[in-house]
C-alpha cells in the first residue's frame, strides 16, 4: 500500500511540476532541480553592501544619528543591511521583497530563503557575535491575519537556521496598528511609530544582547521606536539587521 501511494505522489507532483512550474520569483525562469525561490542569474544581480566588512558602515551611522537627536541613552551596539534597496541599484532584489509581501501570492518562503542567504554571507564575520536571540519586529495582529505571516520573523527562521540562534516573537509586541511606513512622508515617520511597540517580562532581557530584525530599514524610525523600548532593561545591548537598506 506503501508503494502505491509513493507511485501516486509522484506521478502527481509530476503532472504539478507540468502545470506549475517552480519559477524564479523575479525573472520567472523555470528553476532547476538545485535551486529554489530565485535563479542564479537574479541573486548574482542582488546589490550586496558589505556592511559586516566595515568598522563604520552606513546602518551605524544612520542610527548614530538618531540617537544624538533624541538627546537620551540608547544602548545601540551595531548594525548592518544584507543589500541595497532601491530601484538604481537593484530592482531585483526590490521585486523579491515586495512579491514576498504584496504579490497576489504572498510567500514567506523567500524571506526565509534571504535570511539564509544573508546569514551565510556573514557568517565568517563578526556581526552576529555574541547575540543571545533573534528578535523580529513585530506586526500588529490585525496585520498579521490580513498577510498570513510576519516577514521578519521568517527572516529570524532563515538566519536561525544557519546560525543556530533561537528566534524571541514572545517578549516585543506591537500595541497599535499604524500607517504603512512606506507609504508614509518621511517627516512624518516618527510620529507614525511613537509608543507603538511594548515589552512583555522585561526581566528575562537582562544582560542580553538582541538582534533586531526587519525586511527594510528606510528612516530608521520604526527600529528606533523598538529600541527605545527595548533600552530600559538594564544590561539589554541592542544591534539590527535587515535584508535591505533604502539609501539612494
Amino acid at each position: 500500500m506503501a508503494a502505491v501511494l509513493r507511485f501516486f505522489r509522484t506521478c502527481w507532483n509530476a503532472v504539478l511540476e507540468v502545470l506549475y512550474p517552480t519559477c524564479c520569483v523575479v525573472c520567472q525562469t523555470k528553476l532547476l532541480e538545485n535551486e529554489v525561490i530565485v535563479c542564479p542569474e537574479c541573486m548574482a544581480s542582488i546589490p550586496l553592501t558589505e556592511h559586516a566588512i566595515l568598522d563604520q558602515n552606513g546602518i551605524d551611522l544612520l542610527f548614530q544619528d538618531l540617537i544624538h537627536k533624541e538627546r537620551r541613552t540608547i544602548h545601540y551596539e551595531r548594525g548592518a543591511a544584507f543589500a541595497f534597496y532601491n530601484r538604481e541599484r537593484g530592482q531585483n532584489f526590490r521585486l523579491m521583497i515586495e512579491r514576498g509581501k504584496f504579490g497576489s501570492h504572498p510567500n514567506p518562503q523567500i524571506f526565509y530563503f534571504l535570511g539564509r542567504l544573508a546569514a551565510q554571507a556573514y557568517i565568517d564575520s563578526d556581526l552576529f557575535d555574541d547575540i543571545d536571540c533573534l528578535v523580529p519586529v513585530p506586526l500588529h495582529p490585525r496585520r498579521l491575519r490580513e498577510r498570513g505571516f510576519n516577514q521578519a520573523e521568517w527572516i529570524c527562521k532563515g538566519l536561525s537556521e544557519v546560525l543556530h540562534i533561537p528566534v524571541d516573537t514572545e517578549h516585543l509586541i506591537r500595541t497599535r496598528n499604524n500607517a504603512h511606513q512606506s507609504r508614509s512622508q518621511f517627516e512624518k515617520r516618527q510620529d507614525n511609530v511613537k509608543d507603538i511597540f511594548a515589552v512583555r517580562f522585561p526581566e528575562e532581557w537582562k544582560n542580553k544582547h538582541l538582534l533586531l530584525v526587519d525586511d527594510v530599514i528606510t528612516s530608521g524610525s520604526t527600529m528606533l521606536a523598538c529600541m527605545k523600548q527595548m533600552t530600559p532593561i538594564r544590561g539589554c545591548r541592542i544591534s539590527v539587521f535587515a535584508l535591505g537598506w533604502a539609501h539612494n
